[in-house]
């Protein structure tokens, strides 16, 4: 019986010691602007993310950060404004990044994508949005989406 007991303790004092990114960051006065916001500096914390196990500092961070991104729209990606993802990241092989940021779009704003990009299966196009969920962990591909989605720029890609 002292034996059970024994080793419920070891493992209670072990599962209350082992180390969850779940938990929140404490509570900030308020949520500085970062300075660099670029897909690649996301990219880069990501992976000091994965070697530190800093998840959740990385996601409290950059969710609901206003973003300019210079991404490309492929065509079967995106191709209705409520299906839309498109690649932050050069697409090659091996990949990169896996992750393909959704674009919720501010109103009217994809018909311009629409008719700048029109049937063009690639199209380089420069947003302005709001980083509005992070999901991250060690264990899930990450996910990011983006809303209140404005075009600034697109230029059609051969």
């Amino acid at each position: 019986m002292r034996t059970t007991v024994y080793s419920m303790f070891v493992v209670a004092g072990l599962a209350a010691c082992h180390g969850h990114d779940d938990a929140k960051p404490a509570p900030k006065a308020g949520k500085a602007k970062l300075e660099h916001t670029s897909q690649t500096d996301l990219a880069r914390e990501l992976d000091d993310a994965d070697r530190r196990g800093t998840w959740s500092d990385v996601r409290y961070r950059w969710q609901g950060q206003d973003l300019e991104w210079t991404v490309t729209r492929y065509r079967t990606l995106c191709g209705s404004e409520k299906r839309c993802n498109v690649a932050a990241f050069p697409v090659m092989r091996p990949a990169q990044r896996g992750w393909l940021p959704g674009v919720q779009f501010a109103p009217g704003e994809y018909a311009k994508l629409d008719a700048a990009c029109g049937a063009a299966e690639r199209c380089e196009i420069t947003i302005d949005g709001t980083l509005s969920k992070l999901d991250v962990s060690g264990e899930m591909p990450t996910s990011v989406q983006l809303s209140n989605v404005k075009i600034k720029s697109a230029k059609q890609r051969t």
